[in-house]
């Protein structure tokens, strides 16, 4: 397993030393797996690490920003709106099974819609989906619970199984919301349960 880490942190993050990719590198490196890991401070260098990551034919990839239920922000204060960041992967050969979006709302169903668009999309999207205040990720609960997927992943492969089971055990641990969308006959489909989409 691969996983390429790219993080965009914003300036109070990067002086408080809250760079969730640089522990998820560490835990997947800890893991015996290959992790490559970036700051990209604009899309000019997230897109850099998108190509970079099909290149070498990742098999995740694990993005860590800010977000809301339009899209993320990057460190350069930019919104990059679903479709856009959908967009991002749409011209390399090689997409990841999965993106793991470690942001508020990462999990929304608008990236999901956005990459339905498209003739290119990851099997996999994960993240966290809750819009209240007491669910919105944090550093902390990012940090207690990426471990538990990616010792998961490492442990018993990429299955609908182990996914589901360490999001089952990711909520059961923190405030968060995280969500497991797979792409199945011709759209994406939401575990736990449809609830609004």
């Amino acid at each position: 397993m691969k996983i390429f880490v790219a993080e965009s942190v914003s300036a109070e993050d990067f002086y408080n030393r809250h760079w969730e990719g640089h522990v998820v590198q560490e835990i997947v490196h800890l893991l015996g797996e290959r992790a490559s890991y970036r700051i990209v401070i604009n899309e000019s260098l997230l897109r850099k690490a998108i190509k970079f990551a099909s290149e070498y034919k990742y098999d995740i990839f694990h993005l860590s920003c800010h977000g809301n239920e339009d899209g993320i922000q990057l460190s350069d204060k930019r919104n990059i709106s679903w479709e856009r960041l959908a967009g991002c992967f749409q011209n390399v050969a090689h997409l990841p099974t999965a993106l793991v979006l470690s942001s508020c709302i990462g999990g929304d169903r608008g990236i999901a819609h956005a990459f339905a668009k498209h003739k290119k999309r990851p099997r996999v999207i994960f993240g966290a989906e809750a819009s209240e205040e007491e669910h919105l990720l944090t550093f902390p609960g990012a940090c207690i619970s990426w471990p538990i997927l990616y010792t998961a992943l490492a442990t018993d492969g990429m299955t609908v199984h182990v996914f589901k089971n360490a999001l089952d055990k990711m909520n059961q641990i923190t405030s968060h919301r995280f969500v497991y969308r797979r792409w199945f006959k011709g759209k994406y489909v939401r575990y736990p349960g449809p609830k609004s989409g």
